[in-house]
Parts: structure tokens; C-alpha cells; sequence
């Protein structure tokens, strides 16, 4: 079966976009329940002395808490951001962040707005695509009355 160059990619773009806006990071309610999606973000000591534990020059990391006690938070790591910011995915390995490592935690909420945005631009991208091309057979075709291979008055 051949496929047509570019055609996937139009089938996944609604997709991107509503998979990129449809979270947000908010403030984190306090105390933070365990299993929320969390992203905390390390202050200078917490990027020091975590540098043999999640890498060098982290700046954040992000997974679901496991336990929140007065002096720590536990999270299966599912990612971290570098400085340049980079990404770096993880299989959920445990990792423990003293409290005075964190510069802010933030919740992952999915965000209905961004949805929305995400869903009505993709829809009007596809749109767009059809209509340029009349794809759907709406278009103008040829309107003379010029019957096929020219034969208009011969004399």
C-alpha cells in the first residue's frame, strides 16, 4: 500500500496541538496530595547537590508524588528539564527532594481553555487544508461551453 507524502502528518497535527495545550501547570495546593502530577522546580542548593541523583544542571523535575512528608518529596520521575532546557525522560525511578532543594511546586491540571484553543486551531488548520484544495469538490471547474478535445465552430 503506497501513501501519499504529507498526509499523516495532517492526521496528527489536531492531535499535537491538543496534546500540547490541553495541561497547565497551577499552584499546588498545601498539603499536596499523594498521586498528583507535580513539577518542582530546584533552587541553586537543590541543583548542586542533586547533580549525581538527576544530572547536571537540573532545573526541574516532574512525576507523580508518592509521599509528601515535613522534610521531603518523593516522586516516581517521569522527567527532568535541563537549564537550556532541555528534556530528559525517565521510567518512573524514585526520587527523594529534601523540602530546602525546592524553589516552587506546581500542579498538573488539565487545562480546558488551552483544550479549546488547541481543538478550534487544528479544526480550522484542516479546514483550511480542504478548502485550499478543494478537496471536496466545491470549486469552480471549467464553465465554457467548449465541448472536450476543442471543437467549437468548424468551418
Amino acid at each position: 500500500m503506497r501513501r501519499e507524502p504529507g498526509r499523516n502528518g495532517l492526521r496528527v497535527l489536531p492531535l499535537l496541538l491538543c496534546a500540547a495545550g490541553c495541561y497547565a501547570y497551577v499552584p499546588v495546593p498545601s498539603p499536596v496530595p499523594t498521586g498528583t502530577r507535580v513539577a518542582i522546580d530546584l533552587n541553586d542548593q537543590g541543583r548542586a547537590d542533586l547533580r549525581g541523583v538527576v544530572g547536571a544542571e537540573i532545573v526541574r523535575v516532574e512525576g507523580p508524588l508518592v509521599h509528601n512528608s515535613d522534610t521531603a518529596y518523593v516522586l516516581n520521575v517521569l522527567q527532568t528539564r535541563g537549564s537550556g532546557g532541555q528534556l530528559n525522560r525517565w521510567s518512573g525511578e524514585t526520587v527523594s527532594l529534601r523540602r530546602e532543594y525546592v524553589r516552587s511546586i506546581t500542579e498538573r491540571r488539565f487545562s480546558r481553555s488551552r483544550t479549546t484553543v488547541g481543538v478550534v486551531a487544528g479544526a480550522a488548520a484542516v479546514l483550511a487544508f480542504i478548502l485550499t484544495r478543494d478537496l471536496l469538490g466545491l470549486g469552480g471547474g471549467d464553465v465554457s461551453n467548449v465541448p472536450p478535445g476543442g471543437g467549437g465552430d468548424d468551418q
